[in-house]
Protein backbone atom coordinates (compact mmCIF):
# COMPACT_ATOMS: atom_id res chain seq x y z
CA UNK A 1 0.00 0.00 0.00
CA UNK A 2 1.72 3.32 -1.19
CA UNK A 3 1.73 6.15 1.50
CA UNK A 4 2.12 9.83 1.05
CA UNK A 5 4.90 11.11 0.31
CA UNK A 6 6.65 13.47 3.04
CA UNK A 7 9.53 15.49 3.35
CA UNK A 8 11.12 15.42 7.30
CA UNK A 9 14.30 16.35 8.95
CA UNK A 10 15.29 15.71 12.48
CA UNK A 11 16.71 18.11 14.44
CA UNK A 12 18.99 17.45 17.57
CA UNK A 13 21.06 14.33 18.31
CA UNK A 14 19.70 13.57 22.23
CA UNK A 15 15.58 13.97 22.59
CA UNK A 16 15.22 15.13 18.69
CA UNK A 17 12.65 17.14 17.26
CA UNK A 18 11.19 15.46 14.04
CA UNK A 19 9.63 17.97 11.34
CA UNK A 20 7.44 16.61 8.80
CA UNK A 21 6.73 18.79 5.60
CA UNK A 22 3.64 18.29 4.03
CA UNK A 23 2.35 19.24 0.49
CA UNK A 24 -1.22 20.52 0.24
CA UNK A 25 -3.39 17.45 1.12
CA UNK A 26 -0.97 15.39 2.34
CA UNK A 27 -1.08 14.16 6.34
CA UNK A 28 0.83 12.22 8.61
CA UNK A 29 -0.56 9.86 11.50
CA UNK A 30 1.08 10.17 15.46
CA UNK A 31 0.97 8.70 18.74
CA UNK A 32 -1.14 10.89 21.05
CA UNK A 33 0.44 13.61 22.64
CA UNK A 34 3.84 13.88 20.70
CA UNK A 35 2.73 16.99 18.37
CA UNK A 36 5.27 19.59 19.39
CA UNK A 37 4.21 22.44 17.01
CA UNK A 38 2.50 22.78 13.53
CA UNK A 39 2.14 25.64 11.51
CA UNK A 40 -1.12 27.20 9.99
CA UNK A 41 -3.28 24.92 7.77
CA UNK A 42 -2.11 21.88 9.18
CA UNK A 43 -5.33 20.60 10.23
CA UNK A 44 -5.85 17.62 13.37
CA UNK A 45 -8.12 15.33 14.31
CA UNK A 46 -8.24 12.47 16.22
CA UNK A 47 -9.00 8.71 15.34
CA UNK A 48 -9.07 4.99 16.18
CA UNK A 49 -6.41 3.00 13.99
CA UNK A 50 -7.78 -0.19 13.36
CA UNK A 51 -11.19 0.83 14.18
CA UNK A 52 -12.40 0.11 17.64
CA UNK A 53 -11.15 -3.64 18.06
CA UNK A 54 -7.96 -2.26 16.64
CA UNK A 55 -7.87 0.72 19.33
CA UNK A 56 -8.47 -1.55 22.18
CA UNK A 57 -5.19 -4.03 21.00
CA UNK A 58 -3.30 -1.36 20.80
CA UNK A 59 -4.23 0.06 23.91
CA UNK A 60 -3.70 -3.80 25.50
CA UNK A 61 -0.34 -3.27 23.99
CA UNK A 62 1.03 -0.10 26.03
CA UNK A 63 0.16 2.19 23.21
CA UNK A 64 -2.51 5.10 23.44
CA UNK A 65 -6.44 4.43 22.26
CA UNK A 66 -6.34 6.81 19.55
CA UNK A 67 -4.41 8.65 16.97
CA UNK A 68 -3.81 12.04 16.20
CA UNK A 69 -3.78 12.89 12.32
CA UNK A 70 -2.44 16.05 10.72
CA UNK A 71 -3.77 17.31 7.23
CA UNK A 72 -2.70 19.99 5.51
CA UNK A 73 -5.58 22.24 3.71
CA UNK A 74 -3.81 24.74 2.55
CA UNK A 75 -2.19 25.54 -0.86
CA UNK A 76 1.14 26.00 0.35
CA UNK A 77 3.43 23.23 1.79
CA UNK A 78 3.38 23.76 5.61
CA UNK A 79 5.19 21.32 8.71
CA UNK A 80 4.32 19.43 11.64
CA UNK A 81 6.83 18.97 14.36
CA UNK A 82 7.06 16.06 16.81
CA UNK A 83 8.55 14.65 19.41
CA UNK A 84 9.19 11.18 21.67
CA UNK A 85 7.81 11.67 25.27
CA UNK A 86 11.65 10.34 26.65
CA UNK A 87 14.85 11.08 26.04
CA UNK A 88 16.63 9.15 23.53
CA UNK A 89 16.59 9.00 19.32
CA UNK A 90 14.25 8.83 16.36
CA UNK A 91 14.66 6.71 13.45
CA UNK A 92 13.54 6.95 10.33
CA UNK A 93 12.28 4.02 8.37
CA UNK A 94 11.83 3.24 4.63
CA UNK A 95 9.15 0.30 4.46
CA UNK A 96 8.99 -0.06 0.91
CA UNK A 97 13.54 -0.70 1.35
CA UNK A 98 12.31 -3.26 4.23
CA UNK A 99 9.75 -5.22 1.94
CA UNK A 100 6.89 -3.16 2.68
CA UNK A 101 6.63 -4.23 6.74
CA UNK A 102 8.40 -4.15 10.05
CA UNK A 103 7.89 -4.91 13.52
CA UNK A 104 8.45 -2.51 16.14
CA UNK A 105 7.80 -3.68 20.16
CA UNK A 106 5.19 -1.02 21.93
CA UNK A 107 5.94 2.30 22.40
CA UNK A 108 8.64 3.07 19.84
CA UNK A 109 6.46 3.83 17.19
CA UNK A 110 6.36 7.94 16.74
CA UNK A 111 4.61 9.19 13.22
CA UNK A 112 4.52 8.10 9.79
CA UNK A 113 3.26 9.29 6.57
CA UNK A 114 -0.34 8.37 5.95
CA UNK A 115 -1.47 5.26 3.92
CA UNK A 116 0.93 3.43 6.40
CA UNK A 117 -1.00 0.32 8.44
CA UNK A 118 -0.95 0.03 11.73
CA UNK A 119 -2.09 -3.13 13.26
CA UNK A 120 -1.21 -5.65 16.37
CA UNK A 121 0.49 -8.50 15.27
CA UNK A 122 0.64 -11.87 18.18
CA UNK A 123 4.50 -13.27 18.17
CA UNK A 124 5.28 -16.15 16.30
CA UNK A 125 6.04 -18.05 19.27
CA UNK A 126 3.33 -18.07 22.34
CA UNK A 127 6.55 -17.91 24.61
CA UNK A 128 8.33 -14.95 23.30
CA UNK A 129 5.17 -13.52 24.41
CA UNK A 130 4.83 -14.80 27.68
CA UNK A 131 8.19 -14.43 28.80
CA UNK A 132 9.54 -11.76 26.54
CA UNK A 133 8.91 -9.36 29.34
CA UNK A 134 7.09 -6.86 26.58
CA UNK A 135 3.84 -9.29 26.43
CA UNK A 136 2.46 -11.34 23.78
CA UNK A 137 2.08 -8.23 21.50
CA UNK A 138 3.70 -6.81 18.85
CA UNK A 139 3.23 -3.97 16.51
CA UNK A 140 3.26 -4.35 12.58
CA UNK A 141 3.94 -0.99 10.38
CA UNK A 142 2.62 -2.17 6.78
CA UNK A 143 3.28 -0.10 2.81
CA UNK A 144 5.51 1.63 1.16
CA UNK A 145 6.42 5.00 2.68
CA UNK A 146 8.13 6.46 5.73
CA UNK A 147 7.59 5.86 9.35
CA UNK A 148 9.54 6.64 12.35
CA UNK A 149 10.59 4.87 15.68
CA UNK A 150 11.27 6.42 18.89
CA UNK A 151 13.18 5.11 21.58
CA UNK A 152 16.06 5.76 24.68
CA UNK A 153 19.42 6.16 24.98
CA UNK A 154 20.82 5.52 21.41
CA UNK A 155 19.62 3.62 18.57
CA UNK A 156 21.74 0.92 16.92
CA UNK A 157 21.32 -0.67 13.86
CA UNK A 158 22.66 -4.30 12.72
CA UNK A 159 21.85 -6.51 9.82
CA UNK A 160 21.68 -9.89 10.20
CA UNK A 161 22.98 -12.57 7.41
CA UNK A 162 20.62 -15.67 6.45
CA UNK A 163 20.84 -17.64 9.50
CA UNK A 164 22.70 -15.45 11.51
CA UNK A 165 21.71 -14.97 15.06
CA UNK A 166 21.89 -12.04 17.88
CA UNK A 167 20.88 -12.00 21.35
CA UNK A 168 18.98 -8.95 22.52
CA UNK A 169 18.21 -7.96 25.88
CA UNK A 170 13.82 -8.00 25.74
CA UNK A 171 14.37 -4.49 26.58
CA UNK A 172 16.31 -3.33 24.72
CA UNK A 173 14.44 -4.68 21.36
CA UNK A 174 13.08 -1.59 18.93
CA UNK A 175 12.65 -3.29 15.98
CA UNK A 176 12.86 -6.01 13.28
CA UNK A 177 12.49 -6.75 10.03
CA UNK A 178 9.50 -9.18 8.98
CA UNK A 179 12.06 -11.53 7.39
CA UNK A 180 13.70 -12.09 11.01
CA UNK A 181 12.76 -15.25 12.91
CA UNK A 182 12.24 -13.99 16.74
CA UNK A 183 12.08 -16.00 19.87
CA UNK A 184 12.76 -15.90 23.71
CA UNK A 185 15.22 -18.29 25.15
CA UNK A 186 16.61 -18.80 28.51
CA UNK A 187 19.89 -17.54 29.67
CA UNK A 188 22.36 -20.62 29.90
CA UNK A 189 23.78 -21.41 33.42
CA UNK A 190 22.18 -21.42 36.84
CA UNK A 191 24.47 -18.74 37.43
CA UNK A 192 23.92 -16.39 34.88
CA UNK A 193 20.07 -16.59 35.10
CA UNK A 194 20.09 -16.16 39.26
CA UNK A 195 23.01 -13.41 39.65
CA UNK A 196 23.67 -12.13 36.38
CA UNK A 197 20.99 -9.08 36.07
CA UNK A 198 19.90 -9.51 32.92
CA UNK A 199 16.76 -11.51 33.73
CA UNK A 200 15.97 -15.25 33.00
CA UNK A 201 15.39 -14.87 28.95
CA UNK A 202 16.62 -13.18 26.14
CA UNK A 203 15.38 -12.09 22.62
CA UNK A 204 17.19 -14.02 19.92
CA UNK A 205 17.10 -12.33 16.56
CA UNK A 206 18.08 -14.92 13.70
CA UNK A 207 18.28 -13.11 9.99
CA UNK A 208 18.29 -12.53 7.06
CA UNK A 209 17.32 -8.61 8.10
CA UNK A 210 17.84 -5.95 10.37
CA UNK A 211 17.31 -5.46 13.91
CA UNK A 212 17.20 -1.93 16.06
CA UNK A 213 18.01 -1.63 19.61
CA UNK A 214 18.15 1.02 22.36
CA UNK A 215 20.97 1.39 24.95
CA UNK A 216 18.32 3.08 27.65
CA UNK A 217 14.82 1.36 27.94
CA UNK A 218 12.53 3.53 29.80
CA UNK A 219 11.81 1.18 32.72
CA UNK A 220 15.52 0.96 33.17
CA UNK A 221 15.92 4.32 33.23
CA UNK A 222 13.00 4.62 35.56
CA UNK A 223 14.50 2.10 37.98
CA UNK A 224 17.94 4.05 37.93
CA UNK A 225 15.94 7.27 38.87
CA UNK A 226 13.82 5.97 41.34
CA UNK A 227 17.06 4.13 43.42
CA UNK A 228 18.36 7.86 43.43
CA UNK A 229 14.91 9.70 45.42
CA UNK A 230 15.31 10.25 48.89
CA UNK A 231 13.56 8.09 50.88
CA UNK A 232 11.02 10.24 53.87
CA UNK A 233 12.16 8.69 57.34
CA UNK A 234 8.36 7.58 58.79
CA UNK A 235 9.67 9.20 62.15
CA UNK A 236 9.71 12.59 59.98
Amino acid sequence: MAADVIDYTIEGDFSPMLTITLDPGEAVQAEAGTMVMMEPDIEMSTGMPGGFLGSILRKVSGETFFMTFFSNTGSVRRSVCFASPMPGQIRPLDLAAEGGAFYCQRRSYLASAKGIGITIALTRRLTSGLFGGEGLILQKLEGEGWAFLAAGGTLVERTLAAGETVSVSTGCLVGFSATCDYAITFQRGIKNMLFGGEGLFVTQLTGPGRVIVQTQPIADLALALHALVPKESRGE
